[in-house]
This record gives structure tokens, C-alpha cells and sequence, in this order.
């Protein structure tokens, strides 16, 4: 007797659960999907970067994306520059960095382009509860970018929670550059980025760790403040965000991919790409009988690395951070991290070393 086509639900219809969507299809499987808003795609519009230092050994991801994961995703623009704003310091990188993405429920977003793409439709303005689900289909692939399933599970574990404020903004942006900013007056120990939409129009978020609702506001204002923006704001957002480590993945019937899976890079935290790719390995683990744990064995130790220098960053003072661009940036060291196809996140742990190196070379005695 042959392999019966099993009965797939897939709760939200994002990026990772349109391309675990997108996978069963070209291996002949329908999925019920499910998606409680009315719309595919975050609420909030923005621009992601897929920074190509990320997913090395992968050359080029859109690239990839095609070729490889079979969905003709197309980019804004590439990404050419960052500028980096420290406390004291200023640098900036140049090359072929990666890809902006536009995010949102815009018609050209990544999601609108992967829903497009889709023939099985999907459930909008429909709540779906896994448990339920769990009984009545042979699998349940969790997509709705919350923790909330693993956590009750038991296989989740926090590792950074942030507030995240944004805005579009006008002005008059270079299409190809991001600019970020750093200083724990207003980010602690994270960041503020600037990613264009085009020339006169970009998205520019606050991300803010250990935060809450009226907090955020503040440092908001005290961002806008101290790096003196003059920006015209057309429309604000605001949520709380989880990072964290999800093992195993798949608990029974339930596989969780994107962020639900913990499949969110937690060193700049962008994660479009380890989400794609988790709903993909979801897919064919599902469609040929493979182990979906197995299959995304290599993000999780991507993410375990970058786990390890978030924990250094977490610890950084502004002085750590304006030392750290200088040594980043520095001739050879430099060309090393960004123009070459060299997997530097594979040493985390000698990196790890170096910047705790570093730290003690900043401030003697510590």
C-alpha cells in the first residue's frame, strides 16, 4: 500500500506558513489554512533586509530563494551600505550586502508575493485552536508568530524580549543603504534602523529590550531627540516581541516554524530568511516522511551562534559598542565580514572570545 496524503492544518498565513503552504503544494498536498486577520502579512508595513552575512554559506538569497526553495521572490532593492551611528563613532560599510524586502499587506509585499503564488485558499477572519486541530488533521504546523504553543508544550525557552516602535516616515532616503543607530540611553542593548521603501520613504524602528508600553514611548521620544530627526511621520506601530529557543520543534502533530518555532535570528533579529526556510523544511518533512527536526538542525546552530553574541552585546556599555564598530570596521577585518562568502558566524565562539577580550582590554580590571 502507498503513503495516504496526510490531512495538514496550518494556523497563520505569514511568511513561513505561506511557504510550508507553498512546499505541500508542489508535493501534492492541499493544507487547510488558517489565518485570524483578514489579510495575509503583518499589519504594519515596513522593510526587512536580508543581510547576506546571515546565510552564508548561500551566495546570493533571492538567488536561492528561486532556485533552491522555488519561490520567485522579488526584492525592493540591494542592499549596498550601512551606516553605523555609535554613541561616538560613526562607520560605514559598502558592497553587496544582501536585499531589502518590503514587508506588510501591501499588494507587492514578500507575504502578498508568496500568497499569489498559492492555489489552496485560505481561512481569513478564522480563529484556529491547535488543540482541536491537533485531533482532527495528521499534523498541525503552527505559523502564528507567537511562543504561545511551545511554551505550552514545554519546549520553549525566552531568550530576549523586546519593544518594538516604529514609523513610515518621509524624507529623502538612499534606496540601497540602511542606517542603524546605537546607544542604551534610548535601545539598552539593542538598536534603531532605518530601511528605505525608496527614495522618499522609509521605515524607521526602535527596538528596545526589557521594555513595556509607556516606556517605549519615551525612549522613542529620546530617540527622535538625540540623533536630531526631522523625519515626517505618516503612519506608528507598536508591539511587544519574543525571542527565544524552541527544542524540539515538532512535539507529536505539532510542528512550529517562524517565529512560533523560535526561528528568528537574535543577533539583528530580521529573521526573513530562517523563517522561509523553516516553513519549507516543514513542508518536506511532512510531504516525504522526513524528520522535521533533523532537517532544521543547521538554523537552530546558526541561531545558537548569534544566541551567543546577542549574551555579549547584552552586556555592552556605549564605550563596548563604539569599540566594537571600530574593530568590525577595521581594513582587513572589515572585508573579511562583509565581502566575503566566508561563514564568519561558524566561529562564533572565537568571536565570542574576541569581543570578551575586547571588553577587558575597554575597561582593565573587569
Amino acid at each position: 500500500m502507498g503513503r495516504h496524503t496526510p490531512r495538514i492544518a496550518i494556523i497563520g498565513a505569514g511568511i513561513s506558513g505561506l511557504a510550508c503552504a507553498l512546499e505541500l503544494e508542489r508535493h501534492g498536498i492541499a493544507p487547510a489554512i488558517f489565518e485570524q486577520r483578514s489579510r495575509a502579512g503583518e499589519t504594519f508595513n515596513h522593510v526587512a533586509g536580508l543581510l547576506q552575512l546571515m546565510s552564508r554559506p548561500i551566495k546570493d538569497q533571492i538567488d536561492y530563494l528561486q532556485n533552491e526553495l522555488h519561490l520567485p521572490i522579488k526584492p525592493l532593492a540591494p542592499w549596498k551600505r550601512v551606516i553605523m551611528h555609535m554613541p561616538s563613532v560613526t562607520r560605514t560599510v559598502t558592497g553587496q550586502l544582501g536585499y531589502f524586502l518590503r514587508r506588510g499587506q501591501d499588494e507587492n509585499s514578500t507575504e502578498s508575493q508568496l500568497y499569489s503564488l498559492l492555489k489552496t485558499p485560505v481561512y481569513f477572519n478564522r480563529y484556529a485552536d491547535w488543540q482541536v486541530l491537533a485531533r482532527h488533521y495528521d499534523y498541525v504546523v503552527v505559523a502564528d508568530g507567537t511562543p504561545t504553543v511551545a511554551r505550552t508544550l514545554g519546549c520553549w525557552q525566552d531568550f530576549l524580549k523586546t519593544w518594538v516602535r516604529g514609523a513610515v516616515v518621509l524624507g529623502n532616503f538612499d534606496p540601497n543603504t540602511l542606517i542603524m543607530w546605537v546607544n542604551t540611553k534610548y535601545s539598552r542593548h539593542t538598536y534603531a534602523y532605518l530601511t528605505p521603501f525608496n527614495a522618499h520613504r522609509a521605515s524607521l524602528i526602535l527596538i528596545v529590550s526589557d521594555s513595556n508600553a509607556d516606556e517605549i514611548e519615551e525612549k522613542w521620544r529620546l530617540f527622535w531627540e538625540m540623533e536630531e530627526l526631522d523625519y515626517q511621520v505618516l503612519e506608528n506601530f507598536s508591539r511587544q516581541h519574543t525571542s527565544g529557543y524552541c527544542y524540539p520543534p515538532q512535539v507529536g502533530n505539532v510542528l512550529m516554524i517562524g517565529n512560533a518555532g523560535g526561528f528568528m535570528e537574535p543577533f539583528l533579529g530580521f529573521g526573513v530568511m530562517a523563517s522561509i526556510r523553516s516553513g519549507i523544511y516543514a513542508g518536506r518533512a511532512l510531504a516525504r516522511g522526513e524528520s522535521y527536526t533533523n532537517l532544521t538542525r543547521d538554523l537552530r546552530r546558526k541561531i545558537t551562534r548569534l544566541a551567543t553574541l546577542r549574551l555579549v552585546l547584552n552586556n555592552m556599555n556605549n564605550a563596548d559598542f563604539d569599540n566594537l564598530v571600530k574593530l568590525v570596521t577595521t581594513p582587513g577585518i572589515k572585508q573579511l565580514i562583509y565581502n566575503t562568502n566566508i561563514d564568519v558566524l561558524q566561529y562564533g565562539t572565537g568571536l565570542f572570545n574576541l569581543l570578551q577580550q575586547l571588553k577587558q582590554k575597554i575597561r582593565p580590571g573587569m
